[in-house]
């Protein structure tokens, strides 16, 4: 979708770098880097186009239902869409990498998981509220109808929104972006733990840890942030829009966040342990997370 689409691109190159580990880090110019030339060229190649061809195909739809057609989609939203796919990746990297070269390995990881968060973020609460009913719902499932609140929860949506006709074309992106993005992960989070001299692991091994920081840390408290702004709306009226619903957003997005750092990210809670040693980070200097 248009709206998340720079958080994921942002996620991807972020997470490219992280996997990278230490020739990025050491590295003086890290663009110049082959991995960096390998991490552009999937952004080029595979990425982007995979968002260009649901806008074409399903324009309402990648445009969380705001587009009636293609036609509607200012042509400079479109070129930028097409450029930012790029960009965001491209800055994801360059933060990684910075942070990397400070020896900050566990703020790089968290660096990617921001994006996905992000991402997960939006397409569950959205900028009303009703962002999972947005995505739920497929145009060419129901003739054409445009969206409408609760749209995306009626008979034929909700769950059926996985036979539709977007599904089948996310299914089609899915096939052409994760084999290359996973192996090129998985690949690197192996090589460079064999340069660390840790416990030898596989590609396959990076690529399913990946995956499960994506649905699991990434999704799960993008789940919990959307929640507590849901509350924090409720309580204060419930408009989902106006002053209200920004104050609802001041409220509970920062503690949301605060709550999962304290409980789960920070340095020796759940989430930390998790990720350090499965990724052999718990190896690193204090100072370094």
């Amino acid at each position: 979708m248009v709206e998340v689409d720079v958080f994921w691109a942002y996620g991807i190159g972020a997470s490219a770098a992280a996997a990278a580990g230490t020739p990025v880090a050491r590295a003086k110019h890290p663009i110049d880097t082959p991995h960096f030339s390998r991490c552009l060229l999937l952004l080029s190649v595979v990425w982007a186009p995979t968002g260009l061809l649901l806008l074409l195909r399903h324009p309402s739809w990648e445009t969380m239902q705001v587009a009636d057609s293609f036609g509607d989609i200012p042509v400079w939203l479109v070129l930028a869409f097409g450029i930012t796919n790029v960009t965001q990746g491209v800055l994801g990297f360059w933060v990684g990498a910075w942070l990397l070269s400070q020896g900050r390995r566990y703020l790089a990881q968290l660096n990617w998981l921001a994006g996905y968060f992000a991402m997960f973020f939006v397409l569950l609460y959205g900028w009303d509220g009703l962002g999972y009913d947005r995505f739920l719902y497929d145009r060419d499932s129901f003739a054409g109808a445009p969206w409408s609140q609760g749209a995306g929860l009626q008979p034929g949506a909700g769950v059926e929104f996985l036979t539709s006709s977007v599904a089948r074309t996310l299914y089609l992106d899915g096939a052409y972006l994760l084999p290359p993005l996973l192996g090129m992960i998985g690949r690197w989070q192996s090589e460079d733990a064999r340069r660390a001299g840790l416990a030898p692991r596989s590609a396959w091994t990076g690529a399913w840890q990946h995956l499960a920081m994506v649905f699991g840390a990434a999704l799960v408290t993008a789940a919990a942030s959307a929640l507590c702004v849901g509350l924090a709306d409720h309580l204060l009226g419930g408009a989902r829009s106006g002053t209200a619903h920004l104050m609802a957003y001041a409220i509970g997005l920062p503690a949301s966040l605060a709550a999962a750092w304290s409980f789960a990210f920070a340095p020796g809670r759940p989430a930390h342990r998790a990720i350090t040693r499965a990724l052999g980070l718990d190896h690193e200097a204090p100072g370094a997370s």
